[in-house]
């Protein structure tokens, strides 16, 4: 009916009663319907004052140079529907003005990656938003402030969001005094949780997340919807987990009856095969004797198996034990900056032996002494205050020999068995063999002495 000009824009403006108006997408598919250029930041058109619906959209989508920047819409205080759908404009970074009574808008297919705070600011009556499609999974999350963004729509009824690739809300976003209880679409995006709702009672009437990625809701999103308390929750199409993981959240599904879809819920079981929500939450009582019976058999074994190892460990600890002790009091040692001596000794002897021979052993000390002989006794020798073990070990490092002074008493002695160990351990370790004087008393058959000492005998 038109040339290439706008002009049918204006023309529509002269039908005075007009009040629906269906623009056909061959009209309107060069996206001339703003009066500007592509680059303008603001721009206006003209309506018909008497018009209560605007429907412009598409069945495919129709990409669009224009932006919703500073858009006046003349005339339009009687708009109360707008449709369009699927004009893929190039960013919502801007603010409609002129239709302040508009109840119905459907911006699905906008490419909102830009998104303003006051892109609905001055719809203070808007009842049903839908934004299918409309890439709001980023445009959300950019926004400086996300609680001005539904601020001003206090009305609001009805949110779809489907299909946005959204996987979290803003905080805030709907942390509004609503004055209707909400119905919100989500489906077909990527949560895997409950989205951040308020804690509010009385704010959702309808929470429809089917086909997102959840496979069950955390304790904080069954407490948070136990108070929310939404008169209906769709999670069809979602992983569903059915397995003794999950048994308070399907627990909580047979008792608080939010979710209303439990007939077309698939779920996954223990083994791998999908079930209906519904049928497995009749047979719930069973599968719950079972998990627990599982946990039992389950903690039972893993008791076992850890006092088994133990017992294990004890076994080898107990055989071994000084070998333990004598590699950790050398560990200590280094860690101490201990360096032991490569050719030369301290002493030429450490002699061992049990207190109750010490007047004999003193005779010997006196004798080997005047010689010229350096020897270690633990009562003349060993540092006061620090432990006899560490001081054990590091006279049998520093001495040239060890001589044992084997009595009855000394065998009686478990100082003397780790000293016997203790020196083993380091013949061994060093190579030394010959290291080891062994002095008989009491007439010690050499059948009495300790294993440790008989090899070092050999």
């Amino acid at each position: 009916m038109f040339d290439s000009t706008n002009s049918y824009v204006f023309a529509f403006c002269a039908f005075k009663h007009l009040k629906i108006l269906g623009i056909p997408h061959v009209v309107s598919k060069d996206n001339r319907l703003e009066r500007s250029t592509p680059n303008d930041v603001s721009y206006s058109f003209c309506l018909p004052k008497t018009l209560e619906q605007l429907d412009y959209h598409s069945n495919v989508k129709s990409y669009c140079t224009r932006r919703i920047a500073n858009l006046t819409i003349l005339n339009g205080s009687n708009l109360k529907v707008v449709n369009m759908a699927n004009v893929t404009v190039r960013d919502c970074n801007g603010t409609i003005y002129g239709i302040e009574n508009l109840e119905y808008l459907d911006m699905s297919g906008f490419d909102c990656r830009v998104l303003s705070e006051h892109l609905l600011s001055h719809f203070p009556k808007l009842i049903t938003l839908i934004a299918q499609d409309a890439t709001l999974g980023i445009g959300l999350n950019t926004l400086n402030n996300a609680s001005e963004f539904l601020k001003i729509n206090a009305d609001l009824k009805h949110i779809d969001l489907m299909k946005n690739s959204i996987k979290s809300l803003p905080d805030g976003l709907f942390n509004h005094p609503f004055r209707q209880k909400l119905t919100i679409i989500l489906d077909r995006n990527n949560f895997q949780s409950l989205p951040n709702f308020p804690s509010k009672p009385n704010t959702f009437q309808l929470i429809s997340l089917k086909y997102n990625r959840i496979s069950c809701l955390s304790e904080d999103d069954m407490a948070k919807l136990n108070i929310i308390k939404p008169s209906s929750i769709f999670l069809h199409g979602n992983p569903m987990e059915c397995s003794c993981n999950t048994l308070a959240f399907l627990t909580w599904v047979q008792h608080s009856g939010l979710i209303s879809d439990v007939d077309e819920i698939e779920c996954i079981s223990q083994n791998g095969t999908l079930v209906i929500l519904s049928q497995f939450l009749q047979n719930l009582k069973t599968y719950e004797i079972s998990c627990q019976s599982k946990l039992w058999i389950t903690l039972a074994s893993c008791i076992s198996a850890f006092a088994i190892l133990a017992l294990l460990f004890g076994i080898i600890y107990y055989r071994y034990r000084f070998a333990f002790e004598y590699f950790f009091l050398r560990i200590k040692m280094k860690l101490r900056h201990y360096q032991p001596l490569s050719e030369e000794f301290i002493h030429d002897a450490f002699i061992s032996y049990s207190h109750k021979d010490m007047t004999w052993v003193k005779i010997l000390y006196d004798k080997l002494h005047s010689k010229g002989f350096s020897l270690c006794l633990y009562h003349k020798d060993f540092k006061v205050g620090k432990p006899i073990a560490d001081c054990i070990v590091e006279a049998i490092n520093s001495s040239r020999k060890i001589v044992f002074v084997i009595t009855e008493d000394f065998l009686q002695s478990s100082w003397g068995t780790y000293e016997i160990e203790m020196t083993r351990m380091h013949a061994f370790r060093e190579g030394r063999e010959s290291m080891v004087v062994v002095i008989l008393k009491d007439d010690i058959k050499k059948r009495q002495t300790s294993d440790g000492l008989e090899r070092n005998l050999v």
